[in-house]
């Protein structure tokens, strides 16, 4: 089980952007930072890889993945296309051990979403996700949602930092909770669907100002950190960034040879 705290660890840092897109892993350090042997920190990448998080590139090794948008659209794609059958296939109203679980889950996913404690949100998130799925009567469909969900992680935390989109997404889970307590799941499936397009309009509209590829404007690009100083320490290149965008917030170290 270790192995999967290790993922799970690296995977919120890239998610959160401690390990930016493009970000050199190098193994040693990895390695020291969970006193772990090279061959478990090589299956840990290896994880990573198959989730789409991590890439492999020549002379590089393993490097933090960056979504463009025409990879993004089918990934969501997909979600809408299993997470929208997972309801149809869940047997309503769920059993009242669900609700239950749900709305301990969700009570506390609203308290860290107002005390912005964004790493809380992000997991118990997950957490949700998972319970409401594990209604459904496929479980290759669910395992099929959980893949799909861990590639959207690369996509999610651009909203984060929204307050009014964070709101929105604490009443839709209520509301995903009411209506699996009811017979009606054509109400469940246009709730997941409308669940689902913010994070990655956002992620694009972020990816496109950032390559130049669309006009810049105020709002947006507050959304984009500003490095407000740079300097190099004992070889290390330290980059601090400031902004609202959580996914990019705080400091970037790099050395000469990666991250």
């Amino acid at each position: 089980m270790r192995i999967e705290e290790i993922i799970a660890a690296v995977e919120e840092d890239i998610v959160f952007g401690v390990l930016p897109a493009q970000a050199r892993l190098v193994e040693e350090r990895i390695m020291a930072r969970f006193d772990e042997k090279r061959h478990v920190i090589r299956e840990v990448f290896s994880r990573l890889e198959d989730l789409g998080l991590v890439i492999r590139m020549p002379n590089k090794g393993a490097v933090v993945n960056e979504l463009t948008p025409e990879q993004v659209r089918p990934i969501y794609e997909m979600r809408e296309l299993l997470e929208t059958n997972a309801a149809i296939r869940t047997l309503l109203p769920v059993k009242s051990s669900v609700i239950k679980e749900l709305t301990r889950i969700q009570t506390l996913h609203e308290e860290a979403t107002a005390t912005e404690n964004f790493r809380a949100v992000f997991r118990l998130n997950i957490e949700f996700h998972r319970a409401q799925y594990a209604a459904c009567s496929n479980p290759y469909l669910v395992q099929s949602i959980e893949e799909y969900a861990r590639k959207a992680h690369l996509i999610r935390a651009t909203k984060y930092g929204d307050a009014a989109h964070m709101r929105v997404v604490v009443k839709q889970h209520w509301a995903m909770i009411k209506a699996m307590g009811n017979p009606d799941d054509a109400k469940l499936v246009e709730l997941i669907r409308q669940h689902l397009p913010a994070s990655p309009d956002e992620y694009i509209r972020i990816y496109k100002i950032r390559y130049g590829t669309t006009k810049h404007d105020h709002d947006a690009l507050a959304l984009v950190p500003t490095i407000v100083e740079a300097r190099v320490t004992a070889g290390w290149h330290e980059t601090r960034l400031a902004g609202p965008f959580i996914g990019c917030a705080g400091v970037a170290r790099f050395s000469d040879s990666g991250y």
